[in-house]
């Protein structure tokens, strides 16, 4: 019976993997460590990002004015649950520190889904904890995806009441998921910036996705991933 279940369990694995395998091969393209991701297509179509409220201002951001390169649409990070789609769980955050008290009413970002699906992300605004991310202050989740390696949409939510933050003091946007969030996907590389600033990642599984850090966020420094942050 053990040798029986064990088959399984390695059957299973192997099937997880393959399919991971065929997935990235017809669409995209992983790094070894499968923690960035290349769309192996170019874009079929421009979607305009879309227009911003007259009475927005942008309280942090890196997305470009170029109207066919928002953002770097084939090139970015994973953003995962894990499971049986993915051999580990990874979230992505970018941090910002707003220059003057301000309201935030919208958050945008890059990201997009890996292929069909119909699940989602959550798409946060959390404080700061020493140089990562803490708890969230605010949490949307967002099922209307982008694909990914199209370029120039956006994943975004909007809160008209607004959430305040204090001039120089260090807030995270974060691209997370959930149980429910059963898809892969994948947030774009900024086009503006390319830099290597502070960032931030979540990383849950074994010690050959995660080394050491499973289960907790771990500041790193690389290119920015593309976001904005609206309000007034």
């Amino acid at each position: 019976m053990k040798k029986r279940l064990a088959l399984a369990a390695f059957s299973l694995v192997l099937f997880a993997t393959l399919n991971l395998a065929a997935f990235a091969q017809s669409q995209y393209v992983f790094s070894p460590d499968r923690k960035s991701v290349k769309a192996t297509q170019a874009p079929a179509h421009i979607t305009p990002t879309p227009k911003q409220d007259a009475g927005l201002t942008i309280i942090a951001g890196n997305f470009s004015r170029y109207p066919d390169a928002t953002y770097f649409s084939v090139f970015g990070n994973t953003i995962a649950q894990g499971g049986v789609n993915f051999p580990f769980q990874v979230w992505e955050a970018m941090p910002f520190t707003p220059t003057a008290n301000a309201t935030v009413t919208k958050l945008q970002v890059s990201a997009g889904r890996q292929g069909s699906g119909t699940a989602g992300f959550e798409l946060s605004l959390y404080n700061d904890a020493n140089g990562v991310p803490g708890t969230p202050i605010a949490t949307a989740h967002i099922s209307n995806l982008p694909s990914y390696g199209e370029c120039c949409a956006v994943a975004e939510v909007s809160d008209p009441a607004g959430i305040p933050v204090t001039a120089g003091t260090q807030y995270w946007v974060v691209v997370s998921t959930t149980s429910e969030d059963t898809d892969i996907y994948a947030w774009a590389f900024n086009s503006t910036n390319m830099t290597a600033t502070l960032a931030a990642e979540w990383c849950e599984g074994s010690s050959t996705y995660c080394g050491q850090n499973s289960g907790k966020w771990t500041a790193y420094q690389y290119v920015q991933l593309g976001f904005n942050v609206l309000g007034h």
